[in-house]
């Protein structure tokens, strides 16, 4: 990129050597962002999902706004010239510097959502010559998903602008006017930002604002005070779509879920599939009980571990939905999508997950989830054997890529061990909350598990029984992990247990080893606090170059349980998808967790929660 800042600097020094005369003025200018409520200049609008699953989002929306924003102008020139001009907008909210340290692009800012006109015109547009009067310009452009129209968004020739979508958060908006002859002259990458240079494409805020372009005193540069804040707020009373599957039902389809080609266009969650590994098989007690409802405890998990017989142990694998639908509900009058973990019975002994997950990919934002998921502990302080997880997950849209892992390349698949491959560039991302019972702390790869000892004298309860010594059993853990695929190329990247410093906090990140994809801090929690309520918010605050974890009863009152950065980690930089799910864990995954899957009682109730509100900006 260094090497293509210098050729446009030459390029720009060559056109404009000699006298040239400076730029129009620009009078009366007006820029109009629709109804969009209007506070201090910041005009806040949300996203409408109307048909976004298969164009992308446009903003504004074709209805009530018209589909377009509008720019009023008046261009007053003494040389009667004719003018070219653009506007261009820029995401701000999630947005690399424009300039480096250097003066230069940064090297990252051509990854920023920015944009212009609508692919298929003109570059800039051009106005008549002023004849000796004001030229008045009145134009319309609206921001809307794969502004470059690259490449590498197309499928058999078609452009997935959803592939690429608008960015949430903060906007702003720039117009710049030029004479006709010298828009002739300059590079094409740097007035049309679909044209590529030697290696990347020219950021139009660095260009006009710090570059070449703002130096030549014939180029007229306006930056708005006006300003668009887009938030995605999906309604989850609107249906949740049901993707064919071979071997599933249809038995519980119904109007609001299911594959009907409405909600196969429109709704904005699907139900979400779990992989089930074989490896996270388990065997467990062949025993059905409502243990939210305290009907089994601490000591009875610890009685079972130590004298149970292993043969009559069932082997149990985590399950799936077999009927689609009947596990998951939209409601339309409340606005919520329902979560149901059902009951066991005998002869059908499960331990059955459940989730959703959003259909639209969007790449940054606060991701704010207000929820009523199942409490993991009843009033012993037994956990209930679920993992309440909120997470992103890649889309695997078309183009999107990981940036290059440039030292030795990223883990080639999720599912591999430590032979995998390693490549540059994989598609694979994941952000995680997961709250359970577990460990709050870094554990050893040998760490001994709080569970009861073998040896102990089966006539002496007080033998096997709780000490006192045990971790509080009100507690959860809130694990908040990012799978960076195990690349090397941050600065901090490390192994084992490692303090990073944020502010005036402390968080401890852990890997397990060199090649282990994924690096996870944790905090301790009430459970009361987070699942005994009418609701708990959480989120997930992905920025370019930090992940913010937070929780909180409410959105003016959220705590930092977790922080990382693009020194310790790679973060990604590919859209993903929401995802909310209740499901059952194989606790090998978590060493030192003090209650085993394995001897925790198959569910006798339904374990039902709900997600009332997601917002995303």
């Amino acid at each position: 990129m260094r090497c293509a800042v210098i050729l446009m600097m030459l390029a720009t020094l060559v056109h404009g050597c000699g006298e040239r005369a400076a730029g129009p003025s620009i009078l009366d200018i007006t820029l109009e962002l629709g109804p969009a409520i209007a506070e201090n200049g910041v005009h806040r609008l949300e996203l409408d999902h109307t048909h976004s699953l298969d164009s992308g989002f446009i903003v504004p929306p074709p209805s009530p706004v018209g589909g377009y924003f509008h720019v009023h102008f008046k261009l007053r020139d003494p040389l009667e010239r004719a003018f070219r001009y653009a506007i261009f907008y820029q995401n701000t909210s999630y947005a690399f510097p424009n300039t480096d340290l250097g003066g230069g692009q940064h090297p990252n800012a051509w990854e920023n959502f920015y944009g212009s006109w609508e692919p298929g015109g003109d570059a800039f547009h051009r106005t008549a010559a002023s004849a000796g009067k004001e030229i008045i310009v009145t134009d319309s452009f609206r921001i809307a998903g794969d502004p470059r129209a690259e490449d590498r968004f197309r499928v058999e020739g078609r452009r997935m602008r959803w592939a690429r979508n608008p960015r949430v958060g903060r906007y702003e908006f720039m117009l710049v006017v030029m004479p006709e002859d010298l828009y002739a002259k300059l590079p094409p990458s740097t007035t049309d930002i679909r044209v590529q240079d030697t290696e990347s494409y020219v950021d139009p805020f660095w260009y006009y604002v710090d570059g070449p372009g703002a130096r030549d005193e014939a180029i007229t540069v306006h930056r708005f005070n006006e300003q668009l804040h887009l938030t995605a707020r999906p309604d989850l009373g609107s249906g949740i779509f049901a993707r064919p599957s071979e071997g599933l039902t249809s038995d519980a389809f119904n109007e609001l879920c299911g594959n009907t080609p409405g909600l196969e266009a429109s709704a904005p969650f699907e139900q979400f599939i779990h992989y089930v590994d074989g490896s996270t098989r388990f065997e467990n007690i062949p025993l059905i009980a409502d243990v939210l409802g305290n009907e089994f405890t601490p000591d009875d998990h610890d009685h079972y571990a130590v004298y149970f017989p292993p043969d009559r142990m069932i082997p149990t694998l985590p399950a799936t939905t077999r009927s689609p639908c009947s596990t998951v509900r939209s409601d339309p009058e409340g606005h919520y999508i329902e979560l149901r973990n059902p009951r066991s019975s005998f002869g059908d002994e499960r331990k059955e997950n459940v989730g959703v997950r959003s259909r639209n990919g969007l790449l940054y934002g606060r991701h704010r989830i207000k929820c009523a998921l199942t409490p993991l502990l009843n009033d012993s302080g037994m956990w209930v054997g679920l993992t309440n997880a909120i997470w992103l997950i890649y889309q695997g849209a078309p183009g999107n890529l990981r940036r290059i892992c440039s030292k030795d390349g990223y883990m080639a698949t999720y599912w591999g061990g430590p032979d995998d491959d390693r490549v540059p560039q994989v598609d694979y991302a994941e952000i995680d909350f997961e709250i359970l019972k577990t460990p709050p702390y870094c554990p050893d790869n040998a760490f001994p598990p709080f569970r009861a000892q073998t040896w102990t004298d089966h006539g002496d309860r007080n033998s096997w029984s709780r000490k006192s010594s045990d971790p509080r059993r009100d507690l959860i853990t809130v694990a908040c992990t990012n799978w960076d695929m195990a690349c090397h190329d941050p600065e901090g990247f490390d192994v084992g247990c490692h303090p990073l410093v944020w502010g005036d906090s402390t968080f401890l990140n852990h890997r397990w080893d060199h090649d282990y994809r994924a690096v996870t801090q944790k905090s301790d929690a009430l459970d009361k606090e987070l699942f005994d309520g009418e609701h708990y918010w959480f989120e997930i605050d992905w920025r370019p170059t930090e992940i913010i974890w937070r929780i909180g009863p409410d959105p003016d009152h959220m705590r930092v349980v977790g922080y990382m950065n693009d020194q310790v980690t790679s973060i990604p930089n590919v859209q993903m998808q929401l995802i909310v799910t209740q499901e059952f864990h194989n606790t090998k995954w978590w060493p030192g967790s003090p209650f085993d899957q394995g001897f925790v009682p198959f569910p006798a109730k339904d374990y039902v929660g709900r997600i009332l509100e997601v917002v995303i900006e």
